[in-house]
């Protein structure tokens, strides 16, 4: 059966359906995805400002309490200007130079260093210890710098066990030259009563670093990192900005990424950090992500499902539809397109020709002596003698406008658009070639395939013609190849006078 003229395999929207419901799908998980992506940044971001929220109310209690300190510094600086101050009884000074924030809690004394280093006044006893201070750098600095102003010093460990920072003002007579200092210490367990109220999840780390990389205060706390030098730590080199900034970095310390958020104590020397966990700030978010992930999973799951059985469905009717149309259009014993079919073509391909003026041949044949073939060996071997030459007709016309049908009984009929009278002999010539090389190979049987004869007709459609014409006059051709002794080919000479092609193949 020739392809080319076989009703074509239905276009099912099988395939465009599942293209759709995937784009769908994908689509779905995409926007999902998305959404994830947002809810994962506002998480992030959220934290990001809890932290800094957390870091601005932290450095602001730690910068007014420094500030009221420093007020107490310069209060004992103005007093040390006056005159008669020498002059007063110790108690009453005690009351003019140090007021009373000077003893609150976690503040140790404020003392006066002479020009020397050596203490020569102390805010807790009337009589001063005279310890030299001046390898401290909180005299030092200001020996170099007369215009510094308050200073926060490095830690130390005092003869107590107990951590402390220093804060130092100078003292400058009226010529700006160096009088002493004026130094008052904090404890740092200030710093570790202020941090552990604020409500750290796992993984998080609250520190206060001096601005030489000492650190002064971390928690989760350890005795072991308090003034530890930080200096050459990577993270500590991202910290060192003027103005608050967060930023995404793995601790040398614990090995932990974190999200970091930091900001310095108002102008003082002094850094507060806050890290948050990374994995931390996304736990939530996780649990949610692969709650609504399970959920697209089953809806994309349940989805594509669908599409394939319907995408079956429609293909299982598209392709019943399809053998029907097959069967409507083909002969069941020979396989070749039925005369209904036929019919369709022939006017299709006439139309066609007509108008681009191009020949349209036709092959009319028909077994010989097919009848007495029939009432000798059987209507089963005469079927199968007509599925042979059938066979034998579909070798030689393999193009794809070919059209090879049964046209009833044991008469079969050739359309060959665009073929000319010698071309469409030529074919006829190679079937009937087809059908005695086939019965060479039956050895001469008493049930050897019978011969055909065939009759040839082209034409150019012009107007008056009808395709009637041309099938009748392949027709009369058919019935002057019977008159002349069967199994040869005949040109129509109704359409070609006195065309007469070679016959090539004797008689057999």
């Amino acid at each position: 059966m020739l392809a080319g003229h076989i009703p074509p395999r239905p276009r099912t929207y099988s395939t465009r359906l599942a293209v759709i419901g995937l784009a769908v799908t994908i689509g779905f998980s995409v926007i999902c995805g998305v959404t994830l992506t947002d809810m994962g940044k506002r998480d992030y971001e959220l934290a990001r400002r809890s932290a800094a929220n957390v870091v601005a109310t932290i450095s602001a209690d730690i910068a007014r309490n420094l500030e009221l300190y420093d007020l107490s510094l310069q209060a004992a600086v103005d007093g040390m200007k006056l005159p008669e101050i020498s002059q007063v009884p110790p108690a009453i000074r005690q009351m003019i130079l140090f007021d009373r924030a000077a003893t609150a809690k976690h503040l140790g004394s404020i003392r006066v260093l002479d020009q020397n280093g050596i203490a020569i006044l102390d805010s807790r006893v009337l009589e001063a210890e005279a310890i030299d201070h001046s390898k401290r750098d909180y005299f030092q600095v200001h020996v170099q710098n007369a215009g510094l102003g308050s200073y926060v010093s490095k830690p130390w460990v005092s003869n107590h066990g107990e951590y402390l920072i220093g804060i130092s003002r100078r003292m400058s007579d009226t010529d700006g030259s160096f009088l002493g200092v004026v130094v008052g210490t904090l404890r740092l367990s200030y710093f570790h009563s202020l941090f552990k109220n604020v409500d750290l999840h796992e993984g998080d780390a609250l520190t206060l670093t001096h601005a030489s990389g000492v650190m002064l205060m971390r928690i989760p706390f350890d005795i072991d990192l308090i003034g530890r030098d930080m200096s050459n730590a990577e993270l500590f080199g991202q910290m060192v900005s003027p103005a608050s900034s967060s930023f995404e970095a793995l601790a040398g310390i614990d090995h932990v990424k974190r999200l970091y958020v930091h900001q310095p104590i108002g102008t003082r020397p002094l850094m507060l950090n806050y890290g948050l966990w990374v994995d931390g700030i996304y736990e939530g978010w996780r649990q949610e992500a692969w709650r609504v992930g399970a959920m697209i999973l089953l809806l994309c799951g349940t989805n594509l499902a669908l599409i394939v059985f319907l995408a079956r469905a429609l293909k299982r009717g598209a392709m019943a539809k399809h053998e029907l149309a097959v069967t409507a259009t083909t002969d069941g014993l020979t396989g070749l397109c039925n005369r209904r079919r036929f019919d369709e073509i022939f006017d299709q391909e006439w139309r066609r020709a007509q108008r681009a003026q191009l020949p349209l041949a036709v092959l009319m044949i028909d077994a010989d002596q097919f009848k007495s073939y029939n009432d000798r060996f059987g209507h089963q071997a005469g079927d199968a003698a007509l599925a042979a030459i059938a066979s034998c007709i579909a070798q030689a016309t393999r193009r794809s406008g070919d059209l090879a049908a049964r046209y009833g009984g044991e008469e079969f009929v050739v359309l060959l658009p665009g073929k000319t009278p010698e071309q469409a002999y030529e074919v006829a010539e190679h079937i009937r070639a087809n059908v005695i090389a086939l019965r060479a190979q039956q050895l001469a049987r008493p049930d050897s395939t019978p011969t055909i004869s065939l009759g040839v007709a082209s034409m150019i459609p012009q107007q008056g013609l009808q395709l009637t014409d041309l099938l009748k006059a392949a027709d009369n051709a058919l019935y002057e190849a019977k008159n002349k002794g069967r199994n040869r080919t005949e040109l129509s000479l109704e359409l070609h006078p006195g065309a007469v092609p070679e016959n090539k193949l004797a008689a057999a």
